[in-house]
């Protein structure tokens, strides 16, 4: 699968965000916190949702680097147990992304609803330093 393909298909689990249009003979930009989404929905399985995502850039001393949180919901008995294998390998630093440093991966809240249907929201912080 080629950059391009992966880039479009991380926004397959949100409705409000389409992917950045494309010119021809111009290949898009991936960014690190494209990258670092597409890992999470790599490790999450196809039944997450990207319910947010926000980006803040990050500098210190002598690092630089974006903080990202994400929140991710998951419909349905299934879905829950792929969030929590996601918080799993959250953290067991499972989740890799290139041309960036994850300084930083947490889980920062998870809720379970079992009633009416079964559902998990799963929201994610990270520090991503730039290589």
């Amino acid at each position: 699968m080629n950059i391009a393909d992966r880039n479009s298909t991380m926004w397959r689990n949100t409705e409000n965000t389409r992917p950045p249009a494309r010119h021809a003979g111009h290949r898009p930009r991936i960014t690190s916190g494209q990258r670092l989404a597409q890992a999470l929905f790599d490790c999450a399985g196809p039944l997450a949702r990207l319910v947010r995502h926000g980006e803040t850039q990050w500098s210190s001393a002598t690092f630089s680097g974006s903080r990202h949180t994400f929140v991710l919901r998951f419909d349905g008995n299934d879905a829950v147990h792929a969030a929590e294998a996601l918080t799993i390998a959250i953290g067991d630093d499972a989740i890799a992304v290139q041309g960036a440093l994850i300084a930083e991966i947490t889980v920062t809240r998870f809720h379970h609803t079992v009633l009416p249907h079964p559902s998990a929201e799963v929201e994610v912080s990270a520090l991503l330093l730039d290589q």
